[in-house]
């Protein structure tokens, strides 16, 4: 089991990196992150909307927006270099280029070969954007549990200076 915050805090951290490969896993824990936190700045707005008069930051961020709501543009720029970087290098775990996402931009089908194309397994190995992530993870996890000692190494009872 890996820590969320951690995962979240690493994608964020490689947000303007699009070199390299991600896991399946990790695509789609962000993607998930990031429409639920959409979500939560359409209620936000929502709610802001709603209020008679808003003050202190929200006013502020009001003014700052053009007397619009301001929480679902400023999450869309805070979060989408993220998604954009991730999803790229999603594509390169799959062997395609970055260029890929402009099918997005065809209305209505663009999104189904998306989808499909990010949905696959990783490709086996290495490819021109590097080496398999879960091979990595995979020889990690086999080199720490190297690296420990064994359980049962440990004499049972150990005798005392007295006996």
């Amino acid at each position: 089991m890996f820590s969320i915050y951690g995962k979240l805090f690493s994608i964020l951290r490689a947000s303007f990196s699009y070199s390299g490969r991600t896991a399946r896993m990790e695509f789609w824990s962000y993607f998930c992150f990031f429409v639920l936190m959409f979500f939560a700045a359409l209620g936000a707005d929502v709610t802001y909307i709603r209020q008679q008069e808003p003050s202190g930051i929200a006013l502020m961020l009001y003014h700052l927006m053009g007397n619009r709501e301001p929480f679902v543009p400023l999450y869309l720029l805070l979060f989408s270099p993220a998604m954009l970087a991730i999803t790229v290098r999603r594509l390169h775990d799959r062997g395609r280029k970055g260029w890929w996402t402009l099918i997005y931009l065809i209305p209505f089908f663009g999104l189904f070969p998306m989808v499909a194309m990010l949905a696959r397994k990783s490709q086996a190995g290495f490819n021109r954007f590097g080496a398999n992530p879960q091979d990595i993870a995979a020889l990690a996890k086999r080199d720490a549990q190297a690296a420990s000692p064994p359980y049962d190494s440990a004499p049972a009872h150990s005798p005392s200076p007295a006996e």
